[in-house]
């Protein structure tokens, strides 16, 4: 990912026949794009033009990117498997309103519970959108190893994921 990339959110209904979203939700009503080049750049700013056009008022966020979607899924999908090793070692979390009610590890549980708070402690950035691939890499290693030798869960780090983040 060379030169400025944008991630661009808006908040809008049907896309239509201007273009395919980065990503395959198409129920999440923000559409994601990533304007990297001169192509992709024109071809947003006819969409926005359309939508404007055809009277659709529509607030547009714009955000520099840190790692693309692929990398984004694969991170998540680092996520569920920890969530999985640790509901399968018999570790589960305990609900807040009653040490009786455990509820098994998720996906949102691994990232909000076990990453993002190993994440800011080494490099102090409240949202893991801040942290530059190398300091993805570098928290996801502590956290692996901290669970292999803690806990006797070891789950890798995606090596997709590890080579894109180099």
């Amino acid at each position: 990912m060379g030169g400025l990339n944008w991630g661009i959110t808006g908040k809008l209904g049907k896309l239509g026949k201007l273009g395919k979203l980065n990503g395959d939700n198409m129920t999440d009503p923000a559409h994601r794009w990533i304007v990297d080049n001169k192509n992709k750049l024109k071809f947003f700013i006819s969409f926005v033009q359309k939508q404007y056009e055809d009277g659709k008022h529509i607030m547009y966020s714009i955000k520099d990117t840190t790692r693309s979607d692929r990398q984004n899924n694969a991170m998540h999908l680092w996520f569920r498997q920890i969530a999985i090793e640790l509901n399968d070692a018999g570790y589960w979390v305990r609900h807040p309103f009653s040490d009786n009610f455990e509820i098994p590890f998720t996906e949102v549980l691994v990232k909000e519970m076990l990453y993002k708070p190993t994440a800011k402690a080494m490099f102090n950035k409240e949202t893991t959108t801040k942290l530059t691939p190398a300091e993805l890499s570098e928290a996801a290693e502590v956290l692996i190893r901290w669970l292999s030798e803690n806990k006797q869960v070891y789950v890798p780090f995606p090596q997709q994921l590890k080579d894109e983040l180099k």
